[in-house]
C-alpha cells in the first residue's frame, strides 16, 4: 500500500510539473490545473494535489528597463556628448548601442508605448495624459485589450517593480479615492516608489509608495535620484532573499534631466566654465566626436541652427553667464543620474545577478526640452503655463542659486538644440529627428555577442515589450483576463544583439499636436506646423490646411538635412497615402495643433463643495481645477494667539497659495512665482483671540490667468483685502498637493512653526466654488 501511495504521489508531482511547463501562456492568468490528487474517506490514504504556483519559463532573465527624461540624443558621452557618463559607457561596452532608436516625442505617449508595446494613440495617449480629451486616441486610458508588459510578466511568474516617474495617470484619478487602473499598481507592478505626473522637485518631491503618499523616510535628506536608486537596490535585495530563483522586472524611470535641473552644488562646480564657448560650438564639438566614435555615419551633415534660436555670439555677457550656468546644472544632473544608476548596476554585479539581467537603457523619453525658449527660465512650469516674465536682472540675482532648491529652472532652447547634435530641433517635434531619436543601449551578459558595437537598425519604443517577452521565452498574449489582446505594434530587437539588420523592413508613424512623421524602409515623410516648443499654438500666418510635406532618405542622410520632396513627388504621394491609412487605423484623428487643448477632465463635473475634516489631508491639486474659479475657503479651528502653521495650502512657492497663521495673525499668501513683485500677501492687523475661530478667504476671480480679489474674513468681519494682479493656471510643480494642516512637498511660504505643521487643531475646512 505504501509503495502504491509513493508511486501515486510521484506520478502526481511529475504530472503537475509537466502541466506547468506545458501551460497555455497565451491566455492569462494561467489556469489552475484540475485536481490531480486522490481522495478517499481517510486522510491517510488520500493524496493531496501539489502546490500550484506560476513560475517563469526556465532561463528567463531578470530585466531592467531604464528611461531618463528630456535627455537629447547627444547629451551623454556614451553617444559623443559633452557630459561624462562612465557607467553608461561601461554598459555600452558590454552591450550594443542603437543610434536609430526612436521615441514618440513627449513624455506620456512614449511611456504608454513602452509599457504596452502599442502605438501611443492606440492606447489612448496621443498627447500628455494631463491634457486628455474625449476621443479614443486621446482619452488617457489604456484599453483592456492592451495589457502592459508588467502585467504580462507578473502573470507569468515575475516579480515586478517600478521606481520613478509615472506620467500616465489622468487628472481626476490621482487621489486616494482612485480609481487606480492607470497607476503602476493597476498596470501590473507589485511595487511602486515614485511620483505621479510630469515633474517634481528633486529636493522636496511628492512621492508615493504604492498608492499612498510617502510621508517620511530615513533617506529623506537625499535627493530624489539617490532615493530611487536606494529603493531599487533594497527591493532587489528583498526580492532575491525571498525568492532566489524568481526573475524580476524593474522599470526605472528617472526625473532627470527634465526640469527642474536640481543637483548637489559640488556636481555643478565640476562643470564651471565647461560651456562658456556656447551652444553653437558645443554642438560642433559633439558632431566631430560622434564622427570619430562611429556614432553617426561618415558624411553626416551637421544641420543648421533654426532662425528661432539665437546665435551664441548674439548674446550679451549677462545672457551668456546665465545660459552657461544653466547648462552646467543640467550636465551635473546627468552625471548624478549616471552615478545613481551605476550603483544599481554595481550591486547587481556584486551579487552575481548582472550576467543574467537584460538591461535596456533608453536615454530620454523624447528630445531635449526647449520649452524655456531662447532666454531660459528659473521657473519651468510657471514659464510654460502661468506666463511669468523674467528678465536679465532677475537671472543675474539668482545666478548662484541655479541647480539648488530655490529655483525650478531649465536651460535656454539653444542648449536643447545642442544636445540633439547633429539632428534638427528638440522635444515635441514628431516631424524632426531631434524630437524623436534617442540614444539606447541593450546589454545581456554573454548573450550580447557583439559587445561594444553600434547598431543602425531602425527601432522604436514599441519594440521594448516584444523584446522583453522574447527574452523571457514568452509568447505574445492572446487573452488577458478574458479580453482579446491587440497584437504588439513593435517587434523584438533581441536578435540584434547578435545580428544587427540595418536595412530590415520597417514602417512607423509619428504624430504629436499636428507635427507628423512617417518612416518607411529608410524614407521619412515629415510635415511641421511651425509651432515652437515655447509657443502654445502655430503662428496665425500658417495655413494649417495646406502644410507642405517634406521627404528625406535617412539611409543616406542620417541627420534629416536634405528635403527631397520636389525630386520624388510620386514617393511623397505614396507615403502620404500610407500615413493617412495608419492614422485612421491608429485613432490619430482628430488632430489638434494646440499644445494646451481643452481637457476632457477639465470639463468633468466636480462637486460644488469639498469638506476637509481635520489635519493631515493631502489631495492632488490637479484634481481640483482652481483656474479662473471664484470660491470661499472657510476654516474652523482652535488655536492660541501665538500659534503658527499652514491651514490650507495649494502648490508651492514656485506657484501656489496658502491660508495660515503667523504667530497668531491670519495670513494669506498668493505666489505666482518666487519673484517678490509676483507675491501677494494679506496679513490681519491683529492676532486671533484664541479658542474656536472661523477664518474665511473669499476669492473672486476675473477669469483664467486674470486678476482676483481676495478678502480675508474673521467671522463676519473683514480683516484684510488685496488684489492679485495675475492668477495661476496650474500649480507648480505640477504634482503638488492640496494640504490641510501641513504643506507637503515644496512649501508655499515659511510658516514659523517648528514642525512645519499647524500648531492648533483644525476641525473643519470647507471649499465652495461659486
Amino acid at each position: 500500500m505504501k509503495r502504491q501511495l509513493f508511486i501515486g504521489v510521484a506520478s502526481i508531482l511529475i504530472t503537475a510539473t509537466q502541466a506547468l511547463a506545458q501551460a497555455d501562456r497565451t491566455s492569462l492568468p494561467i489556469a489552475r490545473p484540475a485536481f490531480s490528487g486522490v481522495i478517499t474517506e481517510a486522510s491517510g490514504t488520500s493524496v493531496q494535489a501539489p502546490h500550484f504556483s506560476v513560475s517563469a519559463p526556465r532561463g528567463a532573465p531578470n530585466v531592467i528597463v531604464f528611461m531618463s527624461d528630456d535627455q537629447g540624443f547627444s547629451m551623454s558621452s556614451t553617444f559623443g556628448g559633452p557630459v561624462p557618463t562612465p557607467n553608461f559607457q561601461k554598459l555600452a561596452a558590454n552591450g550594443v548601442r542603437y543610434n536609430r532608436f526612436h521615441t514618440v516625442g513627449v513624455c506620456s505617449p512614449t511611456r504608454a508605448s513602452l509599457l504596452t508595446g502599442r502605438n501611443h494613440h492606440r492606447v489612448g495617449t496621443g498627447f500628455l495624459t494631463d491634457l486628455s480629451v474625449g476621443f479614443p486616441g486621446y482619452n488617457g486610458h489604456f484599453p483592456a485589450s492592451t495589457a502592459s508588459i508588467a502585467q504580462l510578466l507578473r502573470l507569468n511568474g515575475y516579480s515586478t517593480a517600478m521606481i520613478g516617474k509615472h506620467h500616465n495617470v489622468p487628472p481626476g484619478e490621482r487621489t486616494i479615492a482612485g480609481p487606480f487602473d492607470m497607476w503602476p499598481t493597476g498596470l501590473g507592478f507589485q511595487h511602486f516608489f515614485g511620483f505621479i505626473g510630469g515633474d517634481t522637485d528633486q529636493f522636496t518631491p511628492t512621492l508615493y509608495r504604492g498608492t499612498e503618499i510617502e510621508r517620511s523616510s530615513e533617506d529623506q535628506a537625499d535627493l530624489l535620484e539617490r532615493r530611487m536608486a536606494s529603493d531599487t537596490i533594497n527591493w532587489i535585495h528583498n526580492q532575491k532573499a525571498a525568492a532566489p530563483d524568481k526573475p524580476f522586472f524593474v522599470y526605472y524611470s528617472t526625473g532627470s534631466t527634465h526640469a527642474p535641473h536640481q543637483v548637489p552644488q559640488e556636481y555643478i562646480e565640476r562643470f564651471k566654465g565647461k560651456f562658456d564657448q556656447g551652444w553653437d560650438e558645443v554642438r560642433k564639438e559633439t558632431w566631430r566626436r560622434q564622427l570619430q566614435m562611429g556614432i553617426i555615419p561618415e558624411g553626416t551633415v551637421l544641420t543648421e541652427r533654426p532662425d528661432e534660436i539665437p546665435a551664441w555670439s548674439s548674446l550679451n555677457a549677462a545672457e551668456k553667464a546665465f545660459a552657461a550656468r544653466s547648462m552646467e546644472a543640467a550636465a551635473a544632473m546627468l552625471v548624478y543620474q549616471d552615478e545613481q544608476f551605476g550603483r544599481i548596476l554595481d550591486e547587481l554585479e556584486r551579487t552575481g545577478e548582472l550576467e543574467n539581467t537584460l538591461v535596456i537603457a533608453i536615454q530620454g523619453d523624447n528630445g531635449a526640452a526647449a520649452e524655456a525658449g531662447p532666454p531660459g527660465t528659473l521657473n519651468h512650469i510657471g514659464h510654460m503655463t502661468n506666463g511669468i516674465v523674467e528678465d536679465n536682472a532677475w537671472f543675474a540675482e539668482n545666478l548662484d542659486k541655479i541647480g539648488g532648491p530655490e529655483v525650478y529652472g531649465t536651460y535656454p532652447a539653444g542648449w536643447a538644440w545642442a544636445m540633439a547634435s547633429p539632428l534638427r530641433w528638440t522635444k515635441e517635434y514628431a516631424s524632426m529627428l531631434g524630437g524623436i531619436r534617442n540614444a539606447m543601449i541593450m546589454s545581456w551578459g554573454a548573450r550580447a555577442t557583439k559587445q561594444g558595437s553600434i547598431c543602425a537598425q531602425f527601432s522604436h519604443v514599441v519594440d521594448v515589450a516584444p523584446t522583453v517577452m522574447q527574452a523571457a521565452h514568452l509568447p505574445a498574449p492572446q487573452k488577458v483576463y478574458g479580453v482579446d489582446q491587440q497584437p504588439f505594434d513593435g517587434s523584438s530587437l533581441l536578435d540584434s544583439l547578435d545580428d544587427c539588420q540595418a536595412k530590415k523592413p520597417r514602417a512607423q508613424y509619428f504624430e504629436l499636436a499636428g507635427k507628423i512623421g512617417y518612416f518607411e524602409n529608410g524614407w521619412f515623410l515629415s510635415r511641421d506646423d511651425q509651432r515652437t516648443p515655447w509657443h502654445h499654438s502655430p503662428p496665425k500666418s500658417v495655413d494649417l490646411k495646406n502644410l507642405p510635406w517634406e521627404l528625406y532618405n535617412l539611409d543616406e542622410d542620417f541627420s534629416q538635412s536634405r528635403d527631397l520632396a520636389r525630386q520624388y513627388p510620386d514617393k511623397v504621394r505614396q507615403m502620404v497615402s500610407a500615413w493617412e491609412t495608419v492614422a485612421k487605423d491608429n485613432q490619430v484623428y482628430p488632430i489638434d495643433h494646440r499644445f494646451f487643448r481643452v481637457s476632457a477632465s477639465g470639463t468633468r463635473e466636480i462637486p460644488k463643495t469639498f469638506n476637509f475634516w481635520g489635519s493631515g489631508i493631502s489631495v492632488a491639486a490637479s484634481d481640483l481645477p482652481f483656474a479662473g474659479k471664484s470660491f470661499d475657503l472657510t476654516a474652523n479651528f482652535d488655536a492660541t494667539p501665538t500659534d503658527s502653521g499652514p491651514i490650507f495650502a495649494v502648490g508651492s512657492k514656485f506657484g501656489g497659495w496658502s491660508l495660515f497663521l503667523e504667530h497668531g495673525y491670519p495670513t494669506f499668501v498668493y505666489a505666482l512665482s518666487t519673484r517678490p513683485q509676483e507675491i501677494t500677501r494679506i496679513r490681519a492687523a491683529k492676532p486671533v483671540s484664541g479658542g474656536s475661530i472661523k477664518i474665511t478667504a473669499q476669492v473672486r476671480s476675473e477669469g483664467p490667468g486674470g486678476a482676483a480679489t481676495v478678502s480675508l474674513m474673521n467671522g463676519n468681519s473683514e480683516i484684510g483685502r488685496a488684489r492679485v494682479p495675475r492668477t495661476l493656471l496650474i500649480q507648480v510643480p505640477s504634482d503638488e498637493m492640496i494640504d490641510v494642516g501641513q504643506d507637503s512637498g515644496t512649501a508655499v511660504t515659511a510658516y514659523g512653526s517648528a514642525s512645519g505643521r499647524f500648531e492648533g487643531t483644525i476641525n473643519h475646512v470647507s471649499l465652495t466654488f461659486k
